[in-house]
């Protein structure tokens, strides 16, 4: 079993400062934004997963932007409803590849996406940019 682990300590008024196993980052008020941290979060742990199968198609990825969307209820706890991701492919790669690397990722292999998936509803999109 991984374990991961992370201190924070109040550095300012209801900020933090958040060690990691590879630095530090204020999170808080006067910090980087924790449920736009959980955006990043899922931004980034998908990425992860499309660019790798995407190489692994021997697709030619130059770029993957990748565009994330929250929309938080009113009420507390002001979870997520509804989170829109769109993935864009820039290089030599294939709609149907990118395709089926972003449903492997978002169904099966993103952690930080598999936690909110049962109370958030998902808005899943992907475009290829060609580019020689």
């Amino acid at each position: 079993m991984e374990v991961k682990e992370v201190e924070l300590e109040l550095s300012s008024e209801a900020t933090f400062l958040s060690k990691t196993s590879i630095g530090e980052i204020t999170a808080g008020e006067k910090g980087l934004n924790p449920m736009e941290l959980l955006l990043v979060s899922i931004g980034s742990c998908s990425g992860v997963d499309v660019y790798h199968i995407l190489k692994k198609k021997r697709q030619e990825v130059k770029d993957i932007k990748i565009f994330l969307k929250g929309k938080r209820r009113e009420k507390h706890p002001k979870i997520y409803e509804e989170i829109e991701i769109k993935y864009v492919a820039v290089g030599k790669v294939e709609e149907k590849a990118l395709e089926q690397a972003v449903k492997l990722s978002t169904e099966k292999y993103c952690s930080v996406l598999a936690m909110v998936k049962p109370s958030t509803n998902l808005k899943i999109s992907w475009e290829v940019k060609w580019e020689e």
